[in-house]
């Protein structure tokens, strides 16, 4: 089963050579590299050009500076592996992530979801585990368990490289990446693949390790939260909308927004901005008779400027959730560093990572 693997670069030439060498090092070799140059003012091009000459796997695709999402978009265009998997120029990819990730296909699967460690020169590595049992529940209810959480924020579901898709599933639901989206544009992707897809297989082993630096895209945030996820609301609702489902995740949507705000100014925070900021966002057109009770709730409490007057009563209870949701985590997270299989080397850094 053929694998594409997409890499956007842009002003790459300090990592890509490291990234390129750890797919040639893969333990399987039905692959193709796309390297899509976007507008690099250094070497990139050169270095990508350079592996293109010594592996016939390997192809480059050059074009004026557009953006990541369009780069990976004119990747998937020139894509012809039955898979697709995304890269990040700055990334590696251990040498037996691809085996990894085919071995979790079966017939009806249209995303395979991995683990994947962060590292940095000034940060521990840490592997990301799902924060959810989201991957324990079957069909329909792990599908939407999914989503849930892609629209709340989740480590594991966020990331876009991560993941194998299927290619025919994404050409069939025409799903691409949306220009203009800085922030986030890689959870609202796998949101729109976790609601049309079949099956969502998970691989509980480690197949990609994200690189933490200052130039990261997630590290050069100078606007706040909410403003840095504007365009993401809209864009999400719109989906939503066009795929038939925002009445169903109105009440995630809607949490989503107000939680953006919270992290801004805290509950006084969400009281002086609410009506000005974020109501605009969830006021939108709706089937109102398709919410549920507690989304016809909050849509009332909206409609008539009530919620920010009502915040200080949900809040407790918002935060109560999310501490035992906090403690479920740290109870699955021990029962892996004990589970069978398990590496002395996953185990240190799960260590690690639950003492930072």
């Amino acid at each position: 089963m053929k694998i594409s693997i997409i890499i956007p670069c842009y002003n790459a030439q300090n990592y890509l050579p490291a990234c390129l060498d750890t797919l040639i090092a893969q333990t399987m070799d039905d692959y193709e590299v796309i390297m899509i140059d976007d507008g690099s003012v250094d070497n990139t091009a050169a270095i990508a050009e350079a592996y293109t000459k010594k592996d016939e796997r390997f192809s480059l695709i050059r074009q004026e500076n557009a953006g990541v999402s369009a780069a990976r978009n004119v990747g998937l265009e020139a894509a012809c592996g039955e898979w697709v998997l995304f890269v990040d120029a700055d990334d590696l990819v251990p040498a037996e992530a691809l085996e990894h990730l085919l071995s979790c296909v079966q017939d009806d699967t249209d995303i395979v979801v991995s683990l994947h460690e962060t590292f940095g020169e000034n940060t521990d590595n840490r592997v990301e585990y799902p924060q959810t049992q989201w991957m324990n529940l079957q069909g329909e209810e792990k599908k939407h368990a999914a989503a849930l959480r892609l629209i709340e924020g989740d480590a594991v579901l966020n990331v876009m490289c991560n993941k194998l898709h299927r290619r025919s599933f994404l050409e069939r639901e025409r799903i691409r990446l949306q220009k203009g989206i800085r922030i986030a544009e890689d959870a609202l992707f796998n949101l729109e693949a976790v609601l049309c897809a079949r099956e969502i297989a998970f691989c509980e082993k480690l197949t990609y390790q994200y690189r933490i630096h200052a130039a990261s895209a997630t590290q050069t945030r100078a606007k706040s939260e909410f403003d840095t996820h504007l365009p993401w609301f809209i864009a999400m609702a719109s989906m939503l909308e066009r795929r038939g489902m925002l009445e169903r995740y109105y009440r995630a949507y809607f949490a989503s927004v107000v939680l953006r705000l919270y992290k801004d100014g805290g509950v006084a925070g969400v009281m002086r901005d609410f009506t000005e900021r974020a109501r605009p966002l969830l006021m939108i057109e709706i089937d109102e008779a398709k919410l549920d009770y507690r989304g016809k709730l909050l849509r009332f409490l909206g409609k008539n400027y009530l919620y920010p007057f009502a915040y200080p009563v949900i809040y407790p209870f918002e935060v109560a959730n999310r501490k035992v949701h906090e403690a479920m985590f740290r109870l699955r997270l021990r029962r892996i560093q004990r589970g069978k299989g398990k590496s002395q080397r996953n185990c240190s850094l799960l260590s690690k990572w639950e003492n930072r």
